[in-house]
């Protein structure tokens, strides 16, 4: 997948837009906020496919800029409207800047894609389960970045993409058919991007892990060594580590043993 990328990337990747995220963010804001004016004004958004079939051509591309939880109402609407967009903007643009503009817009472009075949095909298709595989591959991506929780409790998104495949598979298993199909569409480019490299990463974290236990026991860390110091001078090697020794054992001086001196004194010795 990743030669074929580059292949690609090679050929057409002058014409990848850059800061697909901001575009995405901004109009997801800017639906939102016209919505207020006319709450109806989503409704002409969605990915219906009768409505493409009359003609409403325009769905097949403002579903994507929908607000990420359906734009919601109330104190807390616009609050948890604007955290999950800057959240939105924080993982796409993340991506973006660690697999570059052309690979990050044709992760995107694949899900699009595929969500709209799903709609086409069993019905009326969500642009969440698009978000939601954003968010799966940050927390592939960067598995130990941390995010405060409501603002106050550190987690580390590998417990937050944990959570969301655990939810996706949920629905996945209890939702109507277009649900499915959409999890399905949407999670493709997840599949196609991250999986491979996933499964890399926890089979070399298993083989490291077998032979911890394996060999753990079975060695004790080395000694450290002795510092080599001159009989004569009281100069070691952790005085000067370039600082050359001579050993000597003669009988007249040394009695036999061992003994180390440094380059200077070896010769007066």
């Amino acid at each position: 997948m990743e030669s074929w990328l580059n292949k690609l990337e090679r050929r057409f990747g002058k014409y990848a837009p850059h800061n697909l995220t901001l575009w995405i963010v901004g109009l997801s804001g800017l639906v939102y906020v016209l919505s207020y004016a006319s709450p109806a004004f989503l409704d002409l958004l969605v990915l219906d496919p009768e409505a493409v079939a009359h003609g409403e051509v325009w769905r097949l591309v403002t579903f994507l800029f929908l607000p990420w939880g359906g734009g919601g109402r109330g104190a807390l609407g616009p609050i948890l409207t604007i955290v999950a967009l800057m959240f939105l903007y924080t993982v796409g643009t993340s991506l973006e800047a660690e697999w570059g503009s052309f690979k990050f817009d044709f992760y995107y472009l694949v899900g699009v894609v595929a969500t709209i075949v799903a709609s086409l095909l069993f019905g009326p298709v969500t642009n969440a389960f698009l978000n939601l595989s954003l968010l799966l591959a940050f927390a592939t991506v960067f598995p130990d970045y941390e995010i405060l929780l409501f603002f106050i409790l550190p987690v580390k998104m590998k417990w937050l993409g944990l959570l969301d495949a655990a939810w996706l598979l949920y629905a996945l298993a209890t939702g109507s058919a277009n649900v499915r199909a959409g999890i399905v569409a949407a999670m493709l480019s997840w599949l196609l991007f991250c999986g491979g490299p996933l499964l890399a990463r926890l089979r070399g974290q298993a083989a490291v892990s077998s032979r911890r236990k394996r060999f753990g026991g079975s060695f004790s860390p080395a000694p450290e060594r002795r510092p080599r110091v001159c009989a004569k001078c009281g100069r070691s090697d952790k005085d000067d580590p370039n600082l050359e020794f001579r050993v000597c054992d003669c009988e007249e001086k040394c009695r036999g043993q061992l003994t180390d001196y440094c380059i200077e004194h070896a010769r007066a010795h």
